[in-house]
């Protein structure tokens, strides 16, 4: 075997390795709820809390009216039962019916519009809660499909890290020193093949005595230029 070819495949397997964290890392990004998600449940809840209010404001004013109701009844009763003689007392109860009557037509045009309000409060609460259930609905689906990529993806990097371990292995001690070496000083490109008998990386055309010794394959050298492993496949 040419001496460069593990670190190649090495390569390979390091920068799948650091593929799948990226990888790892935006989805565990995209995991959990999203903004669409927390701003389609506030608008629900703003909905549901003007619904409520809305109720809350039209029972009040229908429990007034029947008060209402239950005192003009009593006037009106004390009014027309003939037991009041005194002029003053009669005009003064007279006006207080009119008064309650007064009272209850405003509360009634209030109740009125308190109840239209209420139907459009209840057809926007509705509209917001099938919102909701659509935003959930795609949420919970792409968190599944999020899931499962992710599952699959560390199941993958796990048997890629257990290659990588089984290779190394199989590596002489210094030709991993230079290779971690490259790897950490000047980034994940460590190995560069040897194309029109330049390097890959840089481009620079190694001395026919180096070239000759790179196709050889026993010997590890690096680039004059970059430092990175050239390899002749």
């Amino acid at each position: 075997m040419i001496r460069g070819e593990a670190l190649y495949r090495l390569q390979y397997l390091d920068d799948e390795l650091d593929a799948g964290q990226q990888q790892v890392a935006e989805i565990q990004a995209d995991l959990g709820e999203t903004e669409e998600l927390r701003q389609a449940r506030q608008a629900q809840a703003n909905a549901q809390e003007t619904h409520k209010q809305g109720t809350i404001k039209t029972r009040k004013l229908d429990l007034e009216i029947g008060s209402l109701n239950s005192e003009v009844a009593a006037n009106e009763e004390r009014l027309y039962s003939g037991r009041i003689t005194n002029p003053k007392e009669l005009g003064d109860l007279q006006e207080n019916v009119a008064s309650l009557h007064r009272r209850r037509e405003a509360l009634e045009d209030e109740l009125l519009e308190s109840m239209i309000y209420d139907e459009e409060a209840e057809a926007t609460l509705q509209e917001h809660r099938a919102t909701l259930d659509e935003v959930e609905a795609r949420w919970q689906a792409s968190q599944a499909t999020l899931q499962d990529k992710l599952s699959e993806l560390e199941a993958r990097m796990a048997q890629v890290q257990d290659e990588r371990e089984q290779l190394r292995q199989t590596i002489a001690a210094d030709d991993l020193r230079i290779y971690d070496y490259i790897r950490t000083r000047w980034g994940p490109v460590t190995v560069a093949t040897l194309r029109d008998d330049v390097c890959s990386f840089c481009a620079v055309n190694p001395s026919s005595t180096k070239l000759k010794k790179i196709r050889g394959g026993q010997e590890l050298l690096q680039c004059g230029n970059c430092k990175r492993i050239l390899l002749a496949l």
